[in-house]
């Protein structure tokens, strides 16, 4: 009969070989960087002449990171910031091929099946860090948007500069609230409905005005009202902080939460896929015949117009 100490031994031995693509014993962090300060662990999301624009060193790091923290029992809270003037300006669309997307040059001619595992292999990056099963605060300033604002959506609870901006560039609107799983059938007019829907890039402040995030304080602030949450969580017991972790993203996950991540990985396909028609947009073949700028100026002329606030 199999006992409940030989199932914990399995699963422990299972979830590190899991790991074993981002070691961190002995890693010398830089994209992202890792420290500790007693009961509370920093990750530092670390390109700032990039505006910690993401690539896959940077969430290679960053997963060292989260897992280093996990395996040492002194943690009880990770913080995940960004370095320089900024949180973090999403996917780094600039960076050579192989460097972060797409890891299958369209030269290749892939098929949509490679399109979709390599989309569930970046998409599940974020997966992780919703699911780790330590306490995580995102202090965000400056620019959130794009990924970096998956980063943050995807953590436990987010503490943000009155002028940090959150939003999608270049689209005219953004879908503040879906990475947070405000899927449900949320009361008309609640805060949780609110969230849910389409909104311009909207300051910290905003954010906070329609319960996208827990709070949004002066930029000075935002160091020491982060401490403040961090310390006050380190002292519940950690086993319980797990297990209450675990029901609640089980709860998210009965209302939509799962099915929006593979949403996810379709909206990800659907402006990727290098055989469109001749009216319908591709991203890489946009970029590769209009450059990363042309490609962008198009987009946003062709966005949603910005809605005034209020409106």
């Amino acid at each position: 009969m199999t006992t409940f100490r030989q199932i914990t031994k399995w699963v422990t031995q299972y979830q590190k070989r899991q790991w074993e693509f981002t070691p961190y014993e002995g890693r010398e962090y830089t994209a992202a960087l890792y420290e500790k300060q007693g009961r509370i662990a920093r990750i530092t999301l670390n390109r700032p002449e990039k505006r910690n624009a993401i690539n896959d060193k940077m969430f290679e790091d960053m997963l060292a990171g989260l897992h280093q923290a996990n395996d040492d029992p002194e943690v009880r809270v990770v913080i995940i910031r960004g370095a320089g003037s900024t949180f973090s300006a999403g996917h780094d669309l600039s960076s050579p091929i192989g460097e972060e997307s797409p890891p299958v040059h369209p030269d290749l001619t892939p098929t949509v099946r490679d399109f979709y595992n390599i989309e569930r292999r970046r998409c599940n990056k974020h997966e992780d860090l919703f699911n780790f099963p330590k306490p995580t605060i995102a202090q965000v300033h400056g620019y959130c948007i794009g990924a970096g604002g998956e980063i943050q959506a995807a953590c436990d609870i987010t503490i943000a500069a009155e002028d940090a901006q959150f939003g999608v560039r270049g689209f005219g609107v953004a879908p503040i609230g879906v990475y947070g799983a405000n899927l449900g059938p949320w009361p008309s007019g609640s805060r949780r409905m609110m969230a849910g829907n389409m909104f311009p890039e909207l300051s910290g402040k905003e954010m906070e005005a329609t319960g996208a995030i827990n709070k949004a304080v002066p930029r000075d602030k935002l160091e020491e009202e982060v401490m403040k949450w961090a310390e006050a969580l380190a002292t519940i017991p950690p086993d319980a902080l797990a297990v209450t972790k675990e029901f609640v993203n089980g709860l998210l996950d009965i209302t939509g939460y799962g099915a929006h991540w593979r949403a996810h990985y379709e909206g990800h396909v659907s402006i990727q896929w290098v055989r469109f028609r001749p009216d319908e947009v591709s991203f890489y073949r946009a970029k590769k015949y209009g450059g990363l700028k042309g490609f962008l100026k198009d987009r946003a002329a062709h966005a949603t117009p910005k809605r005034k606030r209020g409106s």
